[in-house]
C-alpha cells in the first residue's frame, strides 16, 4: 500500500492516529467524568454503546432465524465498510458542470444551491468560495470524522469498563479481541475515501473547480479498489467470528 498508493498509505495513518488521539481524549474523559460521580459507569457505558444498540433488534431476530451472530456482526460491519468507500464513488455527483448528466435531481441536491453556512465553520472551508466543492471538501472528510467518533466511543468503553469490570486489562482485552483486526480494516475503508480528500483539497481550496474533478477522476481510476474490497471482506468477516465466538469466553475468563 505504501509503495503502490502513497496518499492511500498516509491517509491510513493520519485515520489511525486521529483515532488513536480520540480514543485516549475519551477516556481521559471518561475516567474523570465517573470519578467526580457526574455519572455513573452504567450510564456512560449506555452512551458509549447506543450505536449499536440500535440494531439489537435485527441482530436478535437474525438469531432467531438461525444465523450465526458472527456473520450478522460480520454483515453489519461490512455495511458500514462499503457505505464509506462509496462515498468516493458518489464525489462525482457534485461536479456542477455535470448537473445535466443522470441521475439529475441527485446531482442537484449534491451540488446545492443555497449556501450551507455550518459548513463554512469546518477546518478549511473558509477559502472555498464554491459550494458544490465546499460540499464535496466535507464529503470526502465524513471517514475522518466517522473514525474520531468510533475512537471517542471506543475510549468510552475503556473507562467504563475499568470500573465495571475492575481493571485496565479487563476493560481493554475485549477490545482487543476483535479490534486489532476490524479497526485497522475499518480504518483502511475510510482511507479510500479520506485519502481523495487529501488529493484535491489544494485544489478546493483554491477553488479550481475542472482541476478538482480531473484530480479526483484519476484518483479513483487508480485505486486498487478490488484488492481493497476483498482485504475488508475477509478481515471483517475474521473480526465479526471473533467478536461472536471468542471475546465473550475472554470475557468469561476475566470475570
Amino acid at each position: 500500500m505504501r509503495s503502490s498508493h502513497p496518499l492511500l498509505y498516509t491517509a491510513w495513518k493520519q485515520l489511525i492516529r486521529a483515532y488513536l488521539i480520540a480514543m485516549v481524549i475519551s477516556l481521559a474523559i471518561g475516567l474523570m467524568v465517573i470519578r467526580v460521580g457526574f455519572l455513573s459507569p452504567e450510564r456512560l457505558f449506555d452512551a458509549s454503546t447506543q450505536r449499536i444498540a440500535s440494531v439489537l433488534p435485527a441482530f436478535e431476530l437474525g438469531i432467531r432465524a438461525g444465523l450465526d451472530l458472527g456473520l450478522l456482526l460480520f454483515g453489519w460491519n461490512l455495511f458500514g465498510a462499503f457505505a464509506t468507500i462509496s462515498f468516493l464513488y458518489t464525489a462525482a455527483f457534485f461536479n456542477p458542470d455535470h448537473m445535466g448528466m443522470p441521475p439529475r435531481r441527485l446531482r442537484r441536491i449534491f451540488c446545492g444551491s443555497r449556501k450551507m453556512k455550518l459548513l463554512c465553520h469546518l477546518p478549511g472551508c473558509s477559502k472555498i468560495k464554491v459550494e458544490s466543492l465546499r460540499r464535496l471538501y466535507v464529503w470526502l472528510m465524513v471517514p475522518l470524522l466517522g473514525i474520531i467518533l468510533l475512537g471517542l466511543e471506543s475510549g468510552l468503553q475503556i473507562s467504563t469498563g475499568v470500573y465495571l469490570h475492575g481493571s485496565l486489562m479487563a476493560a481493554v482485552a475485549p477490545l482487543l479481541a476483535h479490534g486489532l483486526i476490524e479497526i485497522p480494516i475499518f480504518i483502511l475503508a475510510g482511507a479510500v475515501t479520506f485519502s481523495a480528500h487529501l488529493c484535491i483539497r489544494k485544489a478546493v481550496q483554491r477553488n479550481q473547480t475542472q482541476s478538482v474533478f480531473q484530480k479526483l477522476d484519476a484518483h479513483r481510476k487508480a485505486m486498487p479498489i478490488r484488492t481493497i474490497a476483498w482485504s475488508v471482506i475477509g478481515g471483517l468477516l475474521v473480526a465479526g467470528l471473533v467478536e461472536a465466538h471468542v471475546t465473550p469466553r475472554i470475557m468469561q475468563l476475566l470475570g
